[in-house]
């Protein structure tokens, strides 16, 4: 059965009826179907009818009919009359031309069911292609349907081997199907596919005009983080200074009804206060409990500060404290009411909590006030400390981050976040525990109350504030700032400090002490000299250009400038090659010194492989120089030279220093590029430096360094007090001893875990 219709074969047929009208069979010979089957057949080719003539052999036959073989068909349904005339009408189209018949009518494919395949498939050669001068049949223009006359040299093509490849043409057809069918898995692939079009085309169908799926949204690239314009240092001095009046005024205020409970706790401890106030429990309750609500009342801003936290989705002390204020509030309130209460409410404590809490928001803005301040007195900094992948980095100064660092958000606060929670959480636990284990439930806010107390340190606010408020108070006064937390401990990520020459060595304390030409002019000598040392950005241009002022050289241009891993830079002066370094680098470089020659520090200049002059420098060392490296060698803190003189080596500054510093040492190329790097100005600065030298530059790496330690170690103390506190609150209550849970032992208690906290902090500050 064909696969193909009844319109497709009428088609076909009239297709080939319009090939085959130009064409002339000879006399005698039939093409009928039935012949064409008997001689391409399964029994192979039979001998022509008798009568008829021999064709002619063509002049030169292609290579493929020379190895022709013949391919029975598996099934004779395959060779239908639809598929033969198919097969007839591509092979002529191939012999006559690719795009048009032989009566120069477009060729027309009939409509076939694509296959997948795995490999695209070869370009397929024509079967037959007569060329002529150079060019292929299809390139001739036909000039009728029926040649009248032939042209010589052209070369004619008999029908019998039309047929033959057709008839081969049909049978490769055929096994390239069999051959190229369709996997069970690309069968499936399809399947999914076409359920896949028509439940993208239901849900097109379903949804509302306007609307448009996810995935018919445009791709668009996300808008990059746009960090918000930072403030002018004058505006932002000016609002932290009313912040800091604002809060100073708080505390102040606050402080007296703090002090006033703190008094009476003592006072009623040692039994200093009268019968009616030991035996009116109401009145003692009543009195503790006004002082308590005026002191929160005084500060307010303990209470706005938590709720902006709760806002940011943050839990800080501040919560705690309020907390803890409200449960013995609603204890002295409980007093008052049922005038009976076993133990002294814990008023002074809770008092103690919130105004610790406001001393930290105070010296938390005190701080930013110091460091806005400098900054808005000096301008934009001579020099900002940034961090580099080989440390700290003293570069040109720039305010830009140093606002936004400062308003980040400690990491002691943001453990905060996590654990006073839990602190929170275990203390009201266990508070009902040990009510419901004493069956007192009258007592239960007082038992809260208590672990509450113990279990939220007076220290905790102070862990990030009071060691950065030191290390701010030292900075200041040599002319330096950090930009908060997050500025100090970028500043101390990195236990190295990239040094320079003028760190090392600041301006005047290098000087020319002698000088000794062989064999050429002062003039050309110091001209050479200067010439080289402004070209790479020596420490010594500013002596050899003093040289050159005093002899009226000028400078010259210095071309192939490179630098040496011995100590010494060469280049090209006027044609003549000129070296300059250390006497260690002139013997690597083969030129002869003076045998007698014993200096240390000097710098020799050479032309043509001659020595032509010696410069003696000296080195005097610094006090403010060896006070921070031996600081720096104190906290280890490691300092990368990242020097271009070749006399300063770690040798020279233990021998001038008295100190083994045990400095970084890197090779040249990297020396080079941090000495470029300390030249250019920082992105982002963690610090600003106002001063030269190597000593504020220490001051404000070995300080950062410390109190990111101590604010650490703080925490640390700090948490295990409250967790120290919450057991042992237990405890007492357990066993039937919440008497000796008594205000001034709370109080005593609080005061000895804020102690660790007021010395690492003091610490800060000596170094």
């Amino acid at each position: 059965m064909s696969k193909y219709t009844d319109d497709e074969l009428y088609q076909l047929l009239t297709e080939t009826g319009r090939l085959l009208r130009g064409v002339n069979p000879r006399e005698g010979e039939e093409y009928s179907l039935d012949a064409i089957l008997a001689e391409f057949g399964q029994e192979g080719a039979k001998p022509a009818p008798k009568g008829a003539e021999e064709p002619a052999a063509p002049e030169k036959a292609p290579a493929e009919d020379e190895k022709k073989t013949e391919k029975p068909p598996e099934d004779p349904a395959l060779l239908d009359t639809g598929r033969l005339r198919r097969a007839v009408a591509d092979n002529m189209a191939k012999v006559m031309g690719p795009e048009k018949r032989m009566d120069g009518s477009p060729v027309v494919k009939p409509p076939t069911r694509p296959v997948r395949e795995k490999k695209p498939a070869e370009p397929e050669k024509p079967v037959l292609q007569v060329v002529e001068g150079g060019k292929s049949a299809p390139e001739k223009a036909h000039r009728s349907e029926v040649f009248p006359e032939e042209p010589e040299g052209m070369h004619k093509v008999p029908l019998e081997q039309v047929m033959s490849r057709t008839v081969e043409s049909v049978l490769d057809e055929d096994d390239a199907i069999l051959d190229n069918s369709v996997s069970l898995g690309d069968r499936i692939r399809d399947t999914l596919d076409d359920w896949a079009d028509r439940i993208s085309a239901l849900l097109a169908r379903a949804k509302k005009p306007g609307r448009r799926t996810a995935w018919e949204q445009p791709e668009e690239e996300p808008e990059p983080k746009r960090e918000k314009p930072e403030p002018d240092m004058e505006q932002a001095a000016r609002e932290e200074r009313r912040a800091c009046k604002v809060l100073h005024r708080h505390v102040i205020l606050s402080a007296v009804p703090a002090l006033l409970l703190a008094g009476i706790t003592v006072a009623d401890a040692f039994g200093v206060m009268t019968r009616l106030w030991n035996m009116a429990f109401w009145l003692r309750n009543g009195v503790m409990g006004l002082l308590l609500l005026l002191a929160a009342a005084l500060a307010l801003p303990v209470w706005l500060e938590t709720v902006a936290q709760l806002k940011e989705r943050r839990v800080s002390c501040e919560l705690a404290a309020c907390l803890t204020v409200l449960v013995v509030l609603a204890d002295c309130a409980r007093g008052v009411l049922e005038r009976d209460a076993a133990f002294a409410p814990l008023a002074a404590p809770a008092a103690a909590l919130i105004w610790i809490c406001q001393l930290g928001l105070l010296l938390r803005s005190d701080v930013r006030w110091t460091a806005f301040h400098l900054a808005d007195i000096g301008g934009t900094p001579p020099y900002g400390v940034s961090l580099s992948a080989a440390g700290a980095c003293k570069q040109q100064g720039t305010l830009r981050g140093f606002y936004t660092s400062a308003y980040r958000i400690p990491p002691a606060r943001k453990w905060q976040t996590v654990l006073v929670p839990l602190y929170l959480t275990v203390a009201t636990v266990l508070s009902a525990v040990a009510a419901l284990a004493r069956r007192d439930s009258a007592g239960m806010l007082w038992i809260w109350s208590a672990l509450l107390t113990a279990g939220v340190p007076l220290a905790l606010p102070l862990t990030d504030t009071l060691p950065l408020k030191n290390l701010n108070r030292r900075l200041v006064k040599s002319g330096s700032a950090v930009a908060g937390y997050e500025g100090a401990r970028g500043v101390s990520r990195s236990r190295r400090m990239v040094v320079t020459d003028d760190d090392l060595f600041p301006p005047g304390t290098v000087g020319l002490n002698g000088l000794k030409v062989y064999g050429e002019e002062i003039g050309k000598v110091v001209s050479y000299a200067a010439s080289v040392a402004q070209a790479c950005h020596s420490q010594l241009t500013p002596l050899f250009d003093q040289l050159l002022m005093a002899e009226g050289g000028l400078h010259l241009t210095v071309e192939d400038l490179h630098y040496f891993e011995e100590g010494g830079v060469g280049g090209t002066i006027h044609g003549e090659s000129v070296l300059m370094g250390s006497a260690y680098f002139m013997r690597k470089s083969h030129i002869a010194l003076p045998a007698e020659l014993k200096l240390k520090t000097g710098v020799y200049l050479a032309v043509d492989g001659l020595l032509i002059a010696i410069f003696a420098i000296k080195y005097q060392p610094s006090r403010n120089v060896e006070w921070a490296l031996r600081a720096m060698r104190r906290n280890r803190i490691v300092p990368v030279l990242a020097v271009r003189s070749s006399n300063v080596t770690p040798g020279l500054i233990k021998r001038k220093f008295n100190l083994d510093a045990k400095p970084v040492y890197p090779d040249v190329s990297t020396r080079l590029a941090l000495s470029d790097l300390s030249r250019e100005t920082a992105e982002k600065s963690g610090a600003v430096i106002y001063r030269e030298g190597l000593m504020p530059f220490a001051e404000t790496a070995v300080g950062s360094r410390r109190m990111v330690r101590a604010s650490r170690l703080a925490s640390v103390l700090a948490y295990l007090g409250g967790a120290c506190g919450i057991l042992l609150a237990y405890y007492f209550t357990g066993v039937g001893a919440a008497q000796s849970l008594d205000p001034l032992r709370m109080l005593v208690f609080q005061g000895l875990w804020l102690l660790p906290t007021w010395l690492l902090s003091g610490l800060v500050k000596h170094y």
